[in-house]
């Protein structure tokens, strides 16, 4: 597990295989990607880790993972 607070990056090379296994050459207009388990959680950068999910969708996702990490 990586310490709070900390940057990690994600590969591009996973990204873009991601994409790729998708049919995909960039994320669609309105979607990230994003990590199902997040990696500051211990989740892996790993295309079976990755699923487009909507923008709005992620940002409500994102606060809800700090708002548990926070309780910790």
């Amino acid at each position: 597990m990586t310490k709070p607070g900390s940057k990690i990056k994600r590969k591009a090379s996973t990204v873009n295989n991601f994409l790729e296994k998708k049919g995909l050459k960039k994320v669609p207009k309105g979607k990230e990607i994003d990590h199902k388990k997040p990696l500051v959680d211990g989740g892996t950068d790993t295309q079976s880790n990755l699923h487009l999910i909507k923008k709005s969708t992620h940002k409500k996702k994102t606060a809800s993972e700090a708002r548990r990490r926070a309780k910790k």
